[in-house]
């Protein structure tokens, strides 16, 4: 089976759509994949389904949502009581979720070891896996909302790895436009806007790297109340006294991975 969230709900079982329609089944559904293969208690199924507003028998609503998920997915060994609860069994690959913190993990790791092109490619892999906003078809309750405010945060945090491993790699002058509409979006991500700013910079727009880092300081201290941190401070002072540390060179060729290292990552 594959289940995939990273946009809208869908559930595929040897290739055929088996995704539950009414709202309630896929709010069920979509909490218990958020929770993939961990309890998920009747407690937290009724708060997710009706808040704090649930109707006199919600616990028997549940039971029958649970019937009707286990009818949909045609496996009675995946969605399995447990004490006070459920869990839905998910096997490894089928759930793009996993897949994507795989891939974004192998991304990330060959990034801190400076090779900037595989780090690329597998962010890139990772990211590819996003169809639109987790589970934008379905409606959220508090904890769901809450996982999907999670899996969004990741998704941004690999954009930036992404763009990192891009602007080692030279190229800065395609990342301003993309940058500078994820500043917009999140002011106050100052990872991001430190990478707006070394682009602006190697792109010779010195004046607007400048500008960046006082609208990103006017955003913390009206939002926050805070000023930039040590590292985007330091990066300021480079800028202003153009430290030749900014520079682009080309990145050293990476160290030589062992078949140990390779096996990991594929």
């Amino acid at each position: 089976m594959r289940f995939l969230i990273l946009g809208p709900l869908t559930v595929l079982k040897d290739g055929e759509d088996v995704t539950p329609s009414a709202p309630k089944q896929r709010a069920l559904l979509a909490l218990l994949l958020a929770n993939a293969n961990r309890p998920v208690s009747m407690a937290q199924v009724v708060r997710e389904l009706w808040d704090y507003d649930p109707p006199p028998r919600a616990v028997a609503a549940v039971h029958t949502y649970v019937m009707q998920v286990r009818k949909a997915l045609r496996d009675d060994d995946r969605l399995v009581t447990v004490e006070q609860g459920y869990l839905l069994r998910v096997r490894p690959g089928e759930l793009d979720l996993d897949a994507f913190a795989d891939a974004a993990a192998a991304g990330r790791e060959r990034l801190a070891a400076g090779d900037l092109a595989a780090a690329q490619r597998r962010l890139r892999d990772a990211l590819g896996l996003w169809r639109g906003r987790v589970l934008v078809d379905v409606e959220s309750g508090p904890l769901l909302q809450e996982a999907i405010d999670r899996a969004e945060r990741d998704r941004l945090d690999a954009v930036a790895a992404r763009i990192e491993a891009d602007l080692g790699l030279g190229r800065h002058l395609e990342l301003i436009g993309e940058l500078s509409g994820l500043a917009h979006l999140h002011p106050d991500d100052e990872r991001l806007v430190r990478l707006l700013m070394r682009a602006l910079y190697r792109a010779g727009r010195q004046a607007d790297a400048i500008a960046a880092y006082g609208d990103l300081r006017r955003e913390l201290a009206r939002e926050h109340r805070a000023a930039p941190a040590p590292e985007t401070e330091r990066l300021y002072t480079h800028i202003l006294t153009g430290h030749p540390g900014l520079e682009w060179t080309a990145p050293p060729v990476p160290r030589p991975r062992s078949s140990a290292d390779h096996g990991a990552l594929l």
